[in-house]
């Protein structure tokens, strides 16, 4: 007598009556940053582990928006450190009555407007700093690379652009 496998395509798997099944999902790996894909770390049916590099996108245009970020944040540190001398003065004179409260007014404006500057260019750097993970793609799982979409010298133009997908 002959063993007869069965089998039925269901949603896209196919199923073998008798046999193991195995079941995989698959997971789509994107990049939500613009660039151009630098280094390409895996092939494909290359097992990977959850964490392990897959690839890195070019982050030169990045790298010279938080440079100027930096410099921002310490171009209104140093305005700030002059306006408390200015305010300081300012008091100074109020309080041995030499200038009037409007002057010490004035000073005080002064000194509060640069310190929202600088809280506010701090928070731009700490933005720019949040985004750096993004140009290192990472694998979320472990498991087999199943498809590389994004190899070497791709640009990568929009949000999410599929780049890897793995099997786990």
């Amino acid at each position: 007598m002959k063993r007869c496998t069965i089998g039925c395509l269901m949603s896209g798997s196919l199923f073998l009556a008798g046999m193991p099944t195995a079941w995989a999902e698959t997971v789509q790996i994107g990049s939500l940053v613009a660039g151009q894909v630098e280094k390409v770390m895996v092939m494909p049916g290359q097992n990977v582990k959850t964490g392990q590099l897959l690839m890195t996108i070019d982050d030169d245009r990045y790298q010279a928006k938080l440079k100027t970020a930096r410099a921002e944040v310490k171009l209104w540190e140093l305005k700030l450190a002059d306006a408390q001398i200015e305010l300081d003065q300012a008091l100074d004179l109020f309080d041995r009555t030499v200038t009037a409260k409007r002057e010490l007014d004035a000073a005080q404006l002064a000194y509060d407007v640069v310190k929202q500057q600088l809280v506010k260019a701090q928070g731009n750097l700490e933005s720019y700093q949040a985004w750096s993970k993004y140009f290192v793609i990472k694998a979320p799982v472990s498991g087999k690379i199943a498809k590389i979409n994004a190899p070497k010298g791709t640009t990568v133009y929009k949000e999410n652009t599929p780049l890897i997908q793995i099997e786990y």
